[in-house]
């Protein structure tokens, strides 16, 4: 997979609920708030279970804007 996250929302805001689409875990979805944005593009992740992650690559898309 290239190094880069694909998604049909242009940009993303800390507080947006995303949708993570996870390829190597049998097709699973997993949801997600974004807790920072960094200039590269990549994304920091809170997950409903409470672990977070820096996603650099892959699929998501926007559940709920932030309010």
């Amino acid at each position: 997979m290239s190094s880069v996250i694909v998604s049909e929302t242009a940009e993303f805001h800390v507080g947006d609920r995303v949708c993570v689409y996870r390829e190597s875990f049998y097709g699973t979805i997993e949801t997600a708030v974004v807790v920072d944005v960094p200039v590269d593009h990549s994304l920091r992740l809170e997950f409903s279970d409470g672990h977070c992650n820096h996603l650099r690559n892959g699929h998501i898309e926007l559940l709920a804007p932030a309010v």
